[in-house]
């Protein structure tokens, strides 16, 4: 009957209205306010200057300073230890992580080290919609997650790195005083076969960042990088840290005026 037909295109209309309210609803749910605002700062975006970097993997480390020059080109020097005093793992670091970026094309230079080193997108991505308050210790608000994506990886995890993902746990904290984020880290909480000829026995990835006011918000302090398993019947035990130890800005802030060279350690 006429009716009843109007009576179920109505029916039909309201359910998928209703549909479409919850899944409106659904992608504007945010994460807990104090994480949100953390995730949402506006930050300045100033160049750096001078950069002295850290870096080390198992078998030792290496400290080099970064400078641009007017172009926008970066210049590395080895601070430590001398180049002559280097043994092979530092010196692959350094031909591959520094000598190899001189070489690079204008396409590959990076826009120098700069508040960016931050972001807030990626880490969006990696924590997800869901992320719930564990404690609050050291003036930290410290909120747990499933982690969803790996760093600096925009592709959708696929099936061996998803498996890993599921048996991971994400923590990041928030500066309850200023309200910035101050680290993140995620930690494989057992182990895990991203495929048949691999296992993961230990994986581990903590960023560390400390509240710098020239930009306004967090910079990078420190990250750590630890992966241990066996693959092709071969076991491996792979770290890496990258500690910034002083930062010397001379840029203008966004939307500011022109600062002196700061120092930021």
């Amino acid at each position: 009957p006429p009716d009843n037909d109007k009576g179920c295109f109505m029916l039909r209309t309201l359910t998928l209205g209703a549909c479409a309210a919850l899944c409106s609803s659904a992608a504007l749910a945010q994460l807990p306010d104090p994480l949100e605002r953390a995730l949402s700062v506006s930050l300045n975006d100033p160049v750096a200057q001078r950069v002295d970097v850290m870096v080390g993997d198992n078998d030792g480390q290496i400290t080099v300073r970064i400078q641009e020059d007017a172009d926008g080109a970066s210049h590395y020097t080895l601070l430590s230890p001398s180049e002559a005093g280097l043994n092979e793992s530092e010196r692959e670091m350094w031909e591959e992580m520094f000598l190899s970026d001189e070489d690079a094309s204008e396409e590959d230079e990076e826009d120098g080290f700069g508040g960016e080193d931050f972001d807030a997108e990626d880490l969006r991505r990696i924590i997800g919609s869901e992320a719930t308050l564990l404690r609050e210790e050291d003036g930290l608000l410290i909120y747990g997650f499933t982690p969803q994506a790996f760093p600096d990886d925009e592709d959708e995890p696929d099936g061996a790195a998803r498996r890993m993902l599921d048996a991971m746990t994400g923590e990041v904290s928030v500066n309850a005083q200023t309200g910035h984020v101050a680290g993140f880290q995620m930690i494989l909480r057992e182990s895990v076969k991203p495929n048949f000829a691999a296992r993961i026995e230990d994986f581990r990835f903590v960023q560390s960042y400390v509240f710098d006011e020239v930009v306004n918000g967090p910079r990078l302090e420190s990250l750590r990088f630890n992966i241990a398993g066996s693959a092709a019947f071969q076991s491996f035990d792979e770290s890496m840290s990258v500690d910034i130890l002083d930062v010397q800005w001379a840029t203008p802030s966004a939307g500011g005026a022109v600062v002196d060279a700061a120092e930021s350690h």
